[in-house]
C-alpha cells in the first residue's frame, strides 16, 4: 500500500516551501500522488500571504508522481482543511496527512508504507503517527516507552504532528462523528482536552479513541518535526514540537499489537494487562495506572491504584531508580515514591497532585535542583497537602 501525500496550506509560504523542499528529496515511492488544498483566507489580512502559498504550490514541480492542487472556494478553517485532507485516503486507499508547518525525514514514505504492510488490517487501531513525541503532553514531562523487541509503540492519543490513514480508518472517524454525540467519549479524556477550543480537533479525535477503544501506532524514533513556526494557534515560535528524525533507517520491526508490550491508554499510562505481563508483582490486584498522577477520580474505577500520588496507606511501595516509572515496578525497585493503594486510601485533590507530579518533576530532571518557581510551588502544595492528612 503506497499512501498518498496530502498538505493542508494556508497562510505560511515559508513553511510550506521548506515542507515541500523536504519532500522532493526524500525516498518517495514512484507514483505517489500529492495533494495540495490550500484553504481560502476568511478576511483580507491574511490574503497576500495566502496567495503566496497558492503561487508557491503551482509553481512546485513534484518529481514522484502526480501533483493536484485544490483551492478551497471557502473558508474552511484549519479543523476542515485538516480533515479534507484526511478525507483523501478514501480516494486514495491511504493517505500521510502532513500539515504545512512540519519537517519530513527522508525516510518517512518507507516508514508508512512498511507501517501500513503490518498494520493496515487490525481495525483496533486508528492511525499511524510519523511523529514520536518526546513529552507527556498534560504534565509536559518526558514521556519514554517501554523499550521491547519493536520500532514502534501504542498510545490512545491522536497527533497533528504527521499521520498516516488508511480508507477503513478514516471511514470509520468520519462515520462517527456523524453519529456519535457531542458528549461521546468525554468522560474518559483529559479534561483538558474537553477544553480544547472549537479549531482544535485532538479533542475530537481523543474522545473517538476513547469510545471506540481504538489505538495510533506510533514510532519510537521520529520521521517528522515540527520547527515551531507561529499559526492558528501560536502567535509566536514555539521549540516545544522539536525532535530528533530518524533519517537512515531502512528497515524497521513491527509487532503486533497483541505481541507489543509498550501499549499505553489516553493519559501516557501502561495497560494493566501489559504490565501484567512484565512482572507477576501485581497479579491478583485490580488496578489503575496513574503514575503521571493526571487521571481524574471519575476514572480511578479500580480496587487499587498504581500511582506516585500521596497514599494513607500503601498495600506495596516502590522506588523510583529505574525510567522510565513502570520499570520500577517491573524490576521491584525498593523504596518509595511509587504505590500500591486501595482507591480509598489514595488522596486526589489539586495540592496532593501537585505533590506528586512536582516529585515526578524532580526524577525527570535526574534531580537538577528545581527553579525558585518550582520550589515555591512545591512548599505551597506540601503544606496543603499536610493540612489534609
Amino acid at each position: 500500500m503506497i499512501p498518498a501525500i496530502a498538505i493542508p496550506a494556508f497562510n505560511r509560504p515559508a513553511s510550506l516551501a521548506r515542507l515541500l523542499a523536504a519532500l522532493a528529496a526524500a525516498d518517495v515511492a514512484a507514483g505517489t500522488p500529492l495533494l495540495i488544498a490550500v484553504d481560502c483566507p476568511a478576511d483580507a489580512h491574511h490574503a497576500p500571504a495566502n496567495a503566496a502559498v497558492l503561487a508557491l504550490a503551482r509553481a512546485f514541480r513534484w518529481p514522484h508522481g502526480p501533483l493536484e492542487i485544490v483551492v478551497q472556494p471557502a473558508p474552511l478553517g484549519l479543523v476542515g482543511n485538516v480533515f479534507y485532507c484526511g478525507a483523501a485516503a478514501e480516494t486514495y486507499g491511504a493517505v500521510a496527512l502532513l500539515e504545512d508547518d512540519l519537517l519530513v525525514s527522508a525516510r518517512f514514505h518507507a516508514y508508512a508504507r512498511q507501517a501500513l504492510a503490518a498494520y493496515a488490517g487490525d481495525d483496533r487501531l486508528a492511525g499511524l503517527s510519523l511523529n514520536s513525541p518526546w513529552a507527556n503532553g498534560f504534565t509536559h514531562q518526558p514521556f519514554v516507552p517501554l523499550l521491547d523487541d519493536d520500532d514502534v509503540y501504542f498510545l490512545q492519543l491522536s497527533t497533528p504532528q504527521g499521520q498516516v490513514y488508511t480508507a477503513a480508518q478514516w471511514r470509520a472517524f468520519r462515520e462517527w462523528t456523524a453519529t456519535a454525540g457531542p458528549d461521546a467519549g468525554a468522560a474518559a479524556v483529559h479534561d483538558l482536552l474537553n477544553a480544547l477550543p472549537a479549531d482544535d480537533w485532538l479533542g475530537l479525535k481523543a474522545r473517538y479513541l476513547a469510545a471506540t477503544g481504538r489505538l495510533y501506532v506510533y514510532p519510537r524514533e521520529s520521521l517528522t518535526t515540527n520547527p515551531g513556526a507561529p499559526g492558528t494557534h501560536f502567535d509566536h515560535a514555539t521549540a516545544y514540537f522539536r525532535v530528533p528524525m530518524q533519517e537512515l533507517r531502512r528497515d524497521f520491526r513491527f509487532l503486533s499489537l497483541d505481541a507489543a508490550a509498550a501499549v499505553y491508554d489516553g493519559f501516557y499510562e501502561l495497560l494493566p494487562a501489559r504490565l501484567d505481563r512484565l512482572t507477576d508483582r501485581l497479579h491478583g490486584y485490580d488496578y489503575v495506572v496513574d503514575l503521571y498522577a493526571t487521571k481524574p477520580s471519575r476514572l480511578l474505577t479500580a480496587g487499587y491504584v498504581l500511582t506516585t500520588r500521596p497514599c494513607r496507606r500503601v498495600e506495596l511501595a516502590f522506588g523510583r531508580d529505574l525510567w522510565p516509572l513502570e520499570a520500577n515496578v517491573i524490576a521491584g525497585t525498593p523504596g518509595r515514591g511509587i504505590s500500591l493503594a486501595r482507591r480509598a486510601d489514595v488522596l486526589t485533590g489539586p495540592a496532593a497532585t501537585l505533590a506528586a507530579q512536582h516529585a515526578n518533576d524532580a526524577t525527570f530532571a535526574r534531580t537538577r535542583p528545581p527553579g525558585r518557581r518550582q520550589r515555591w510551588r512545591a512548599a505551597l502544595a506540601g503544606w496543603r497537602y499536610r493540612r489534609l492528612l
